[in-house]
């Protein structure tokens, strides 16, 4: 296997290698990320370090093809937005004074951007070391397959708030999903690939994070475009129907090994369809409507919708916003709410804090992965399919929760993002 993507690969004239020492430590702690969000914010931390020491070291490769020129970029104008949304979020903060100790999110996806900017022009990886972050990447599933297990069969808590965790699991089977697809890899590691994509929605499902559930439907579509793809090309039929009967057994095999797979998301979407209609009817059985989960949400965001309209430009600061909490739920007298400091949503969190500032800097991000996808579409299209599930996933949970107030969200778009981009630095063979 020479690389993960039927495009040209990139050559080096330069002896512009990642430190083996190093990367095997990244590697380590990749595995590791869903099972700690101290080691998988060790494995961003490192990847920034890394990105300290190419800007000194290693020279810049000059683009060889339009496919590195494309990569080049990508890396250069992904920056661009990233401090955009900075400049955008640093208004507000500024404004209101708000502490920066809490916006962990804007500094870490800023700090990898400048890595990722540094990195990918002058990093090449072997055929060994790209083929060890495929595998790394699948045995990670495995960590996040047994936390899940052990949070739903014994109620252990998961490494951080549980929707930001799933969510960074959804994530990462974005990255893993297009080398299903594949032509140039092997088809054993092709179908390694496709069973940590299996592991990894089988972990989000036991989790009981409905948030994360929403990323289910560009999970299934970009499966169904791999397996299309390898059934409409003559050469790769066998592997397909390898993938079907590996799906099918795995599906099939779930009922008995793991059931917690079907029991947990079949009583979360009961519960949330029961809340639902009591929010609808605005009569609960024997409980406050606004003291449950979706009540306390459509709750906030209705009592956030008056104060937007009354200060749209600037918000309330952070401070406020957290003090307006307190008050409603006391109002409502529904703890779920008093025990909130957030709104559950980052639309509407940014702009009670920040205004339309808040807003344009939570817009900015995934507007800037939206355009990430389609500059690599032509030359990339694995990537392009990754990459847009890193938006699409952030879109949608940014509806319901405020993910950006978790440190660990951040560190999982980040590593997310460089493992995307990694794998396609394989040196060619001439190198």
């Amino acid at each position: 296997m020479t690389t993960l993507e039927s495009q040209p690969q990139l050559p080096s004239q330069f002896s512009n290698s990642f430190p083996r020492w190093a990367w095997l430590i990244f590697l380590a702690l990749l595995v590791a990320a869903p099972a700690s969000t101290k080691l998988a914010g060790s494995a961003w931390f490192l990847i920034v370090c890394m990105g300290a020491w190419a800007v000194w070291r290693l020279p810049v490769m000059a683009p060889a093809s339009s496919g590195q020129e494309v990569l080049y970029s990508g890396v250069k104008y992904w920056l661009y937005f990233c401090l955009a949304a900075f400049g955008f979020k640093a208004v507000g903060m500024i404004y209101w004074s708000d502490p920066w100790g809490t916006r962990h999110f804007d500094f870490r996806i800023l700090l990898i951007a400048f890595a990722l900017r540094v990195l990918v022009p002058r990093i090449r990886l072997s055929a060994g070391q790209v083929l060890l972050l495929l595998m790394a990447l699948t045995l990670a599933s495995l960590s996040a397959i047994a936390v899940s297990y052990l949070h739903a069969q014994y109620d252990w808590p998961t490494p951080s708030n549980r929707i930001n965790w799933a969510g960074g699991l959804a994530m990462l089977s974005c990255v893993l999903l297009p080398i299903a697809g594949s032509q140039t890899v092997n088809s054993r590691w092709r179908i390694f690939a496709v069973i940590g994509v299996l592991v990894y929605i089988s972990a989000i499902l036991m989790s009981g994070a409905r948030g994360a559930y929403l990323a289910f439907p560009w999970i299934v579509l970009c499966g169904l475009v791999v397996l299309r793809k390898n059934l409409c090309d003559g050469r790769s039929g066998p592997v397909s129907y390898r993938f079907i009967i590996t799906i099918v057994i795995f599906v099939a095999a779930v009922p008995f090994l793991a059931p917690k797979v079907l029991e947990v998301p079949k009583e979360r979407i009961s519960i949330a369809v029961s809340e639902v209609r009591a929010v609808l009817s605005g009569v609960g059985a024997g409980r406050n409507v606004v003291d449950t989960s979706i009540g306390a949400r459509v709750y906030m965001w209705q009592r956030s919708l008056e104060k937007i309209h009354e200060n749209p430009w600037l918000g309330y600061g952070r401070a406020q916003r957290i003090e307006f909490i307190k008050t409603w739920g006391a109002e409502a007298n529904a703890h779920i709410v008093k025990d909130q400091t957030h709104l559950h949503s980052e639309y509407i969190n940014g702009m009670v804090d920040h205004g339309v500032f808040g807003l344009l800097s939570t817009l900015t991000y995934m507007i800037g992965l939206v355009w990430l996808a389609w500059h690599l579409r032509k030359k990339y299209p694995g990537m392009a399919m990754s990459t847009g599930g890193l938006a699409y996933i952030h879109f949608m949970m940014s509806f319901t929760d405020a993910n950006s107030q978790t440190n660990n969200y951040s560190v999982m778009i980040s590593l997310s993002l460089v493992s995307i981009f990694f794998l396609r630095l394989a040196r060619s063979r001439s190198d």
